[in-house]
């Protein structure tokens, strides 16, 4: 069985202690890939160094809608470098978060422009952060990239209509440790309504660990209870839903064939 992490942080601080632990943790759950996600540029190298290092890791590269006030214009160039590299896989973690309104909504917007290009450019999928900013995501995403769109809305925080609308555009589905709150009742009867083919598992970690783990420092290996509460809710066994995410997992981010087979 591979379970596959589609948005963690394992670059992070948090882990520089029992990276490696925490990866062996992550295998004995069946969680064999795993999605190691930038936030701006620094962090973005971070996050290739360690999926080189780490087998079955890759990494995505980007600039968070909270750190888009210190992006510069030269950065573009270093982001485009560092898309060749083989083992990214994705354009994040990018978007609108009108939540917190850490960085001005005219420096996030054009920052989130910019990466849509790096998207097209690029060919790599977008790693979508959302919060209370969907109508004005779709918005700009239709303006600079069309009516269908390669990537994903990271840790979804939608109702039936946000879901309706991103399926209408082609986008995955992740959902996070937060769809087992709960709180979040809304959130599970999303989940039936996700095309089976665009439904994925992520932790987000070090942030939003599932029921049962809450108060502790997230991790992949925790991936594995996000994923046997959603295969309950959707009436799938774990080893089934587990086949269905990861081959989504796959074909969103073109994972090599041979990901994740070596310890599966």
């Amino acid at each position: 069985m591979t379970l596959t992490d589609t948005h963690s942080h394992l670059h992070f601080k948090d882990f520089e202690e029992d990276a490696s632990e925490t990866l062996a943790r992550a295998r004995e759950n069946g969680v064999n890939i795993c999605l190691c996600v930038g936030t701006q540029l620094e962090c973005s190298r971070q996050a290739v160094f360690f999926a080189e290092k780490h087998e079955n890791v890759f990494a995505a590269v980007g600039c968070h809608p909270h750190d888009s006030k210190d992006f510069r214009e030269e950065d573009y160039e270093a982001f485009k470098e560092l898309t060749r590299h083989p083992k990214v896989v994705g354009i994040g973690e990018v978007g609108l978060d009108f939540f917190r309104n850490l960085s001005p909504r005219e420096c996030q917007e054009r920052v989130f422009r910019k990466f849509i290009g790096l998207h097209k450019e690029s060919g790599l999928p977008l790693i979508l952060h959302i919060r209370d900013a969907h109508a004005e995501t779709f918005r700009i995403l239709e303006e600079e990239a069309g009516s269908k769109v390669r990537g994903v809305l990271h840790c979804f925080s939608g109702d039936q209509a946000v879901l309706e609308k991103a399926s209408s555009m082609g986008l995955w589905i992740s959902f996070a440790g937060n769809v087992t709150y709960k709180k979040n009742a809304y959130l599970r009867e999303v989940l039936p309504h996700v095309p089976k083919d665009k439904i994925l598992t992520e932790t987000d970690c070090p942030f939003l660990p599932p029921e049962g783990f809450r108060g502790k420092r997230n991790e992949p290996a925790f991936v594995r209870a996000t994923a046997m509460h959603m295969a309950g809710i959707l009436g799938l066994g774990l080893e089934e839903f587990a086949e269905l995410t990861s081959k989504n997992a796959r074909e969103l981010f073109r994972l090599p064939a041979e990901a994740g087979r070596s310890a599966a």
